[in-house]
Parts: structure tokens; C-alpha cells; sequence
């Protein structure tokens, strides 16, 4: 495939890195307001073919881009996503989506009707650990599943000109972090309802950390925290009547399963390198090729429901938030 990059931040230099090592994929065209980061990034990353432009509009515009990946802050997901399904280009979103439930709607109905592909870029799942963790719940190994726990906290430096302490730019713990453990129990069972959410708001705006109480379809109930100002176990999980399943630091890329039996001794175990987007957002950008090879408009793994259903979880904890 030939990819246009828009946003040459630092997740699409991972993005570009494990690209180019662990897939025939190429960087065709990279597209930012800044001509000169642009050009440093094509330099980088692409090969002699690849162009730079210093506006998103001529990836947009350039025919030799089979599909691109949007990598600006989260603020300007939705407007480039629409801006690039109206261009007949094929989508890959960095999570969140878009901002919330609205955008995302919005996103997905002009993507059916464009007949494009498009996907949150919710790496962890096609991950060989995510395909596992599926495969065990769907195994019923686990049994009934009772309960599941899932966080993901990491400490950033207090600074109101960073993206992350921007309400602007869709900063703050649930956008950038909280997704992961959300996503996580989606994958368990969707949210039924939200029972609970509570958390600490930063002098910008922003949410710094949050707890979450979710009852889900199938029964259960998941415990969720996220948070920017502190380093949590960053680990998850899933306890049923047969067995507890346990997710490993770091939760958007395990380096640990280990499968527990009821009597608290160990069934099975098993450890993955993939700990890190510069070797591991590859498997996502080879699960777009594959779709795309097979005309799939979304991914049967990352479907855009879940999206749309996550974004409504998320909504309803940053409005509980907003009360807090």
C-alpha cells in the first residue's frame, strides 16, 4: 500500500518506523502545515519517490496515496477524516476517532456513503497478545466472566502549552489514555450503562485522572482508571467463574498473559516483544492492506460499531466528569 501521512508528530514516526521494517508498505506522500517538517520527515521515513507537501490538502489531492493516516492532535480527527473520505481516500484515524459520539457518527456515515475504508487506530487489538485475549474470551475458558479491571496511567509533566493539558486539542486523561482500558473492556463485553464516574480536573480544564464503574451486556461489571499525573500498575484483568485471565504491563501492549485457574494456581502463561508502537503499529497498517485486498469498507476486528459504541461510553464519563 501507499500511505499519506498527515501529521508527521511522533506517533507517525512510529508509525512510519515499524511500517517500513515489518511491512512492504511505503510512505508516499507526508503532509503538514510545515513544509520543512514535512521534508525532515519524508527524509526520515520515506524513499526517494515520496512527496512532501506543507498542507494536508495535497496528500489529499495526490494520486499516488492508496490510503492515509491521520495523526494530528485528536481536535482535528474528524475534519480530516471527512476532508479524506470526500477525497476518495481510504482511512486510518489515530484513537480516539474523533472527539465524541457526534463526530464520530459523523465519520462513519459519510465513510458508507463514500463506500471508503476506514478505522480507529486502536493498535492493541491486532497485536498477536490482542488476538490472543480475544480468543480466550470467546474460548470460554474463562467461564461466566464476573468482573473485569483495567487501567492505564502514565505521569506527564505539568505543562498548560502541552497538547495534553489542552482542552482544545482534546487533551486530558480519557481522550489520550482512558481509551485503552475503556476499548479493553469492549472487548470483554460492550457497556451496558454507566454507574459510576468521578475524577480530578486539572486548572486547564482537562481531566487528570478518573474512575469508572461500567455494568456491561453480559452481566459483568468493569472498574476503570486512567489518569496524566500519576504512573498506575497500568494492567487489567478478567476474572470468571473458571478462571482469571491477567494482562500484564503495559496494557495497550502486554508483555504477559497469564491464565489463572479458580484454586489461584497457574494454567498457562505466555510472553510478547510487541511492547512498543515503533515495533507494533506495523500490525495495524498490515490489517488495513489485508482489508483493503479483500474490499472490506471496515475491519471485522476493529468494526466501526465499536468505535461508535466506545465514543458513547466516553461521552457519558466526560459529562459525569465535567460534574465532578
Amino acid at each position: 500500500m501507499n500511505w499519506g501521512i498527515l501529521g508527521p508528530g511522533w506517533i507517525a514516526t512510529q508509525f512510519a518506523s515499524s511500517l517500513t521494517t515489518l511491512t512492504q508498505s511505503r510512505i508516499s506522500a507526508v503532509g503538514s502545515r510545515s513544509q520543512e517538517r514535512s521534508a525532515r520527515f519524508a527524509r526520515e521515513h520515506g524513499d526517494n519517490d515520496t512527496s512532501a507537501y506543507g498542507s494536508y490538502d495535497q496528500v489529499l489531492l495526490d494520486p499516488t496515496v492508496d490510503v492515509v493516516y491521520i495523526a494530528v492532535p485528536h481536535s482535528g480527527h474528524a475534519d480530516l477524516a471527512l476532508q479524506a473520505i470526500s477525497a476518495g481516500k481510504h482511512v486510518l484515524v489515530e484513537k480516539p476517532l474523533t472527539l465524541n459520539s457526534a463526530q464520530t457518527q459523523q465519520v462513519i456515515t459519510a465513510a458508507k456513503a463514500a463506500k471508503v475504508f476506514v478505522m480507529e487506530a486502536m493498535w492493541s487489538r491486532l497485536l498477536p497478545v490482542g488476538s490472543v485475549i480475544s480468543q480466550v474470551i470467546t474460548s470460554g475458558l474463562l467461564g461466566q466472566i464476573i468482573a473485569v479491571n483495567a487501567d492505564f496511567g502514565a505521569q506527564f509533566a505539568v505543562d498548560p502549552t502541552s497538547r495534553i493539558y489542552d482542552p482544545a486539542l482534546g487533551g486530558g486523561a480519557l481522550l489520550d489514555l482512558g481509551i485503552y482500558p475503556i476499548a479493553f473492556s469492549h472487548m470483554v463485553s460492550p457497556a451496558q450503562r454507566l454507574l459510576h464516574a468521578s475524577g480530578r480536573m486539572t486548572h486547564s480544564g482537562v481531566d487528570a485522572s478518573f474512575t469508572a464503574l461500567l455494568a456491561n451486556e453480559d452481566g459483568s461489571t468493569s472498574s476503570i482508571f486512567s489518569s496524566i499525573e500519576t504512573d498506575s500498575p497500568q494492567s487489567a484483568w478478567i476474572a470468571g467463574t473458571k478462571a482469571t485471565l491477567e494482562v500484564q504491563r503495559p496494557i495497550f501492549a502486554s508483555s504477559r498473559l497469564t491464565l489463572r485457574r479458580s484454586d489461584g494456581s497457574i494454567a498457562d502463561s505466555k510472553d510478547f516483544t510487541e511492547h512498543s508502537p515503533a515495533t507494533g503499529l506495523g500490525w495495524e497498517a498490515a490489517h488495513v492492506a489485508q482489508c483493503l485486498s479483500e474490499g472490506l469498507l471496515e475491519s471485522p476486528v476493529i468494526p466501526l460499531h465499536d468505535s461508535l459504541a466506545i465514543a458513547d461510553t466516553m461521552d457519558l464519563i466526560a459529562e459525569e466528569l465535567r460534574r465532578s
